[in-house]
């Protein structure tokens, strides 16, 4: 679980951040599983895109 607490860390400025920065590492994990792992890096680009604006509106 050292990751989880390094990833953590990059956005430890902002908790709901990195709470969502792991969830859109949950959802890559889910749909690559599927067998889409092109749809996975999407989908991790898109949820911290989306959380970047979010934080900062």
């Amino acid at each position: 679980m050292k990751w989880i607490k390094e990833v953590y860390d990059l956005f430890v400025d902002d908790p709901k951040l990195a709470m969502l920065a792991l969830v859109a590492l949950a959802i890559a994990l889910v749909v690559v599983h599927v067998g889409a792992p092109e749809v996975a890096g999407l989908a991790i680009f898109a949820v911290v895109a989306g959380a970047l604006w979010y934080t900062t509106r």
